[in-house]
């Protein structure tokens, strides 16, 4: 078992999900696997900049740092859908849900499916890195969310990129969306 915080203090928890403040940074552990930290804010502000506006779907709720930041620059309403119901429990310990923030937990995939909604905006959150296999994830998600229609005319969506990620899979990455008629935003 990886032990990524031996100097952090766990600040929240609920089953195999921990949140750890080390440094004043939060840290998101499923499981003993870092998923996310606060200072990825930086990255997320570049990616969403202004295109959170309106009704706004979030698939994937991590740390709830996109959310907020879609909450506090333009979102009218934000609809997350989260797979792991002791994310959601850590979220709640350490947020306040707002009017405007509606949670769903269960897959992405099945709310895709199954929705009559449409959406402005659309961000994709729901894997830890990008690799060959979340690639395909992420063109299921993204061949559904075009297929049924659920982006508004003119509406975005923005798949969160790790600007750790390898440059032969970041390359990838891109020209999956380049292929797909997407415009990608600075990482």
């Amino acid at each position: 078992m990886k032990t990524y915080f031996k100097d952090g203090k766990i600040i929240a928890q609920s089953g195999d999900v921990k949140v750890y403040e080390m440094g004043g940074v939060l840290y998101l552990d499923i499981n003993h696997g870092l998923w996310m930290r606060t200072t990825e804010i930086k990255e997320i502000a570049e990616q969403i900049g202004d295109k959170a506006c309106g009704d706004c779907l979030e698939i994937g709720l991590g740390l709830g740092v996109a959310s907020n930041y879609m909450l506090y620059h333009g979102a009218d309403f934000l609809t997350t859908i989260e797979i792991n119901p002791d994310v959601i429990k850590v979220y709640k310990q350490l947020n306040e849900v707002k009017p405007n923030h509606r949670i769903i937990q269960g897959s992405g995939r099945d709310f895709l499916v199954s929705t009559d909604e449409r959406f402005d905006f659309v961000f994709l959150d729901f894997y830890s890195l990008i690799d060959e296999d979340t690639i395909g994830e992420i063109g299921d998600y993204t061949d559904l969310i075009i297929s049924r229609q659920i982006l508004k005319s003119g509406g975005e969506i923005v798949a969160w990129f790790d600007p750790y990620t390898p440059d032969e899979i970041a390359e990838t990455f891109k020209q999956f969306f380049i292929e797909r008629g997407f415009i990608l935003c600075k990482a």
